[in-house]
């Protein structure tokens, strides 16, 4: 079996790279890192280890990312969807808008030289892409948002690399999101649930993208309007760990329901400390490195 290669979003995750809450995540400025409001760590660990079960009980390899824990100008590394990707070929390593972020480009370089896993390409220079809005709509193809963290630049040499393995990539323009005063990804706006089906937000879903779910034959579930605000978008951020075998945010019970009508299985952890406060939900807390 392959060591590695997670070129969709829905197929079953075999082995995901994860770092556990920094010891000192509560102590930092929560305004410099953007976070709203102070966090409390025991509640974060709390969050973080019910998140983590639910993984363990689903047969899941975990690979911690290597890092000392002890600097606090790497809070968000939990969030190891971000930094890079993972294809059937090998890794491509991201480059991060958020400054703060920065270092943790080089964690996972280190990680995956130690995997064996080759770096295939990775943006540079003026490009900016993180891994929030990268979004698989299956094995060849990736959507990518135009957003504050993600630039044209980027994309290009994106598309530079994975033409490469056959692989097309589509830039997605997101939507004035001028009612969410937060990170603003593409996977803020809508998440694969399984080949044929995504949720999103349907006031930011714009006309391209619509067609292209139509056109894929992906049927939209709409998630409500109040659990989507009210969750600061962190309700549409939904992990597949198989197809329609989904970890989500405890809490959105009409979101749930819907999911339950397409015969979702749906695993919930509470993640108001750890998620909602600190801009990050299970797809984010995650970068699979092997789905079969």
């Amino acid at each position: 079996m392959n060591q590695f290669g997670a070129q969709n979003m829905v197929s079953q995750i075999k082995k995901v790279l994860l770092e556990k809450p920094h010891k000192n995540m509560s102590k930092v400025d929560y305004k410099k890192w953007n976070y709203h409001g102070p966090l409390d760590q025991k509640l974060i660990n709390s969050n973080y280890d019910e998140f983590l079960n639910i993984l363990k009980i689903s047969d899941i390899e975990i690979i911690y990312l290597d890092s000392n824990n002890t600097n606090e100008e790497l809070c968000d590394s939990i969030f190891t969807h971000d930094p890079s990707l993972i294809i059937n070929n090998g890794s491509i390593i991201l480059n991060m808008s958020k400054e703060l972020r920065k270092d943790e480009i080089n964690k996972h370089i280190n990680l995956y030289k130690k995997l064996n896993i080759p770096i295939i390409g990775r943006i540079i220079n003026e490009g900016r892409v993180e891994g929030g809005d990268c979004l698989w709509l299956n094995d060849n193809i990736i959507l990518v948002g135009i957003s504050s963290r993600t630039n044209i630049h980027g994309i290009n040499q994106l598309k530079d690399i994975l033409i490469k393995f056959n692989i097309s990539v589509i830039p997605i323009k997101l939507p004035n999101n001028s009612k969410i005063d937060s990170c603003f990804h593409l996977m803020s706006i809508i998440s694969m649930l399984d080949y044929d089906l995504v949720i999103g937000y349907k006031k930011f879903i714009t006309y391209e993208l619509e067609n292209i779910l139509k056109k894929n034959n992906i049927k939209l579930i709409e998630i409500p309007e109040d659990e989507y605000l009210d969750s600061k978008t962190l309700a549409v951020n939904i992990l597949a760990l198989s197809p329609r075998n989904l970890v989500m945010l405890n809490g959105y019970n009409k979101t749930s329901e819907l999911l339950s009508k397409e015969n979702c299985k749906l695993h919930l952890f509470n993640g108001n400390e750890l998620c909602i406060k600190a801009e990050g939900g299970p797809t984010c807390l995650t970068r699979p490195i092997l789905r079969i």
